[in-house]
């Protein structure tokens, strides 16, 4: 038999959160038992349980949650549009098409850089990439505005419209597959080191983005960081670095997900004043809750070393 509200606040009661009159029986109401209580209960995983005694720390950090995703919404979105753009521009340059069969043949061809299992493996990428763009297109093809308009009109649907419906994952499953001399214009466009195999580091920075994307607009959890579905490569945090003088990224606290969406507006010539204003909203975000949380439980959200790499992360927003 499902619990009633007030059986679910019996119950947190019976786990030891203290709950209790309307407001708070109003904010488990909109936040939800499970998605508040039961996704805010621990810190990456189920096992590391936080030592939560009221139900003010579980609605704080649902508070402290949503603010993050806030934050970092329209930056994803904007990094997502200005990667694809810059790698439209670099296709469209090196095929001097905008049909994907011509890109297909002349510039999605990383798999002949490679021999032996490496080459079956590229060859295997490939071809499953094929089969995302044919379904995209598949799925799409009702969208009169976008894929539906080239279908009507018997044309070859151009390459810039394929971008517009793609996944982020779909996006850096593509650009894995383009061959080196477009990732090095695409690198070399966004004034990234030579020195750092960035062609391979900007594969690793896209599909970070997209399990941070994912959480972000699907309302999942943030920060914990429990989005990545796999460490993100360690030449990453040698690329930041080097870049911005931040030390310590492993992408196992959210913070190192701020230090990275900078990095990439400076990148993309994004102002300083914007990058700056990015970094103090969550400056901000976090002198909040850690004035609202003890620090038994902030302290497993956010690591101590977040002070420094803000301090360096706006030195670097200030000078770059």
């Amino acid at each position: 038999m499902p619990k009633t509200l007030n059986s679910l606040m019996k119950h947190l009661r019976n786990c030891g959160i203290a709950i209790k009159g309307s407001a708070q029986k109003r904010k488990l109401k909109n936040i939800g038992y499970y998605h508040g209580y039961k996704g805010y209960r621990f810190a990456g995983k189920a096992s590391n349980r936080l030592p939560l005694t009221d139900f003010s720390q579980v609605a704080a950090l649902y508070d402290f949650d949503m603010q993050v995703k806030t934050l970092l919404y329209p930056h994803v979105v904007q990094i997502e549009t200005c990667l694809k753009n810059y790698t439209l521009e670099a296709v469209l340059k090196d095929t001097g098409s905008a049909t994907f069969e011509n890109i297909w043949k002349q510039s999605l061809t990383d798999y002949r850089n490679y021999r032996g299992d490496r080459y079956r493996k590229a060859w295997d990428r490939r071809q499953r990439l094929r089969g995302e763009i044919d379904n995209l297109i598949f799925r799409n093809h009702k969208n009169r505005d976008v894929i539906g308009h080239f279908r009507d009109a018997d044309k070859d649907i151009p390459i810039w419209a394929i971008f517009e419906v793609m996944t982020l994952g779909n996006f850096g499953a593509f650009y894995e597959c383009l061959n080196k001399r477009v990732q090095t214009s695409i690198v070399r466009d966004l004034d990234m080191p030579t020195n750092l195999e960035s062609e391979r580091r900007l594969k690793d920075i896209i599909f970070a983005l997209k399990d941070l994307r994912n959480a972000v607009a699907h309302n999942g959890v943030v920060l914990d960081v429990r989005f990545r579905s796999g460490a993100v490569h360690s030449g990453v945090a040698q690329l930041i670095k080097q870049e911005t003088g931040v030390v310590g990224v492993d992408f196992s606290d959210i913070t190192d997900y701020i230090v990275l969406i900078a990095y990439l507006m400076r990148k993309m010539r994004l102002t300083k004043t914007e990058c700056k204003q990015f970094i103090s909203g969550y400056e901000n975000i976090l002198k909040v809750f850690y004035a609202e949380l003890p620090f038994n439980i902030y302290s497993k959200i956010i690591k101590t070393t977040a002070r420094n790499k803000l301090t360096a992360l706006r030195k670097y927003a200030s000078n770059g």
